[in-house]
């Protein structure tokens, strides 16, 4: 009796044991999302009315608040700050800020730090966004674009943009959420426990 006893709570403990790690290996990978769908982009003149903000510019600095988060989401918000170089609509600035989305699932731009692009941005709650639905492009890849949209403008605001780093603060809040869970999870478990062996 005893030994179908200890063999139960054996068998409970492995349960609970196991349900933990597999809800930690889940929060773990970040969520995606459904593919990006969107139509294709129009000739750059056409893109140059409907946007808000048209530049090229070389990315100085990228921002990921939840780099460090164990849940993630190809929807969250990479800040990237780029040094304008040629304008031609909607800035005068010599530093920019532009949003996007993490992933290409969730239809954002993969900018990376120290090469240079064309940008085609739209401007949503005051901030400018960039998707991969835009003729966004690497500089490299944009002499159609340069050649249609004719010669721009160098900006005269000179500007160095302070973004302020926020990720340890989020970093800090999915850490506390996440304990919380795990120590809710385990005092149900160890609850369990003992009350069958009351029993």
């Amino acid at each position: 009796m005893l030994k179908r006893r200890k063999r139960k709570l054996q068998l409970s403990f492995h349960a609970i044991t196991y349900l933990i790690i597999f809800i930690f290996s889940l929060s773990i990978y970040p969520t995606t999302s459904d593919a990006c769908s969107c139509l294709e982009p129009g000739p750059p003149k056409e893109e140059l009315k409907r946007s808000s903000a048209v530049f090229a510019g070389k990315v100085i600095k990228q921002i990921d608040e939840n780099e460090n988060n164990l849940i993630q989401s190809s929807a969250d918000q990479i800040v990237t700050v780029l040094k304008v170089d040629m304008t031609w609509k909607g800035i005068n600035e010599t530093e920019v800020i532009v949003y996007t989305e993490r992933d290409s699932a969730s239809c954002g731009f993969e900018f990376k730090v120290n090469n240079s692009y064309l940008v085609y941005a739209t401007k949503k709650d005051d901030k400018l966004h960039v998707s991969l639905c835009s003729r966004t492009t690497a500089l490299t890849e944009a002499t159609q674009d340069l050649t249609e949209l004719g010669d721009g403008k160098k900006p005269t605001n000179q500007v160095s943009v302070n973004v302020n780093d926020e990720s340890n603060e989020s970093t800090n809040l999915g850490f506390f959420i996440y304990l919380a869970i795990m120590i809710l999870l385990l005092g149900g478990g160890y609850r369990m426990v003992l009350k069958r062996r009351r029993n």
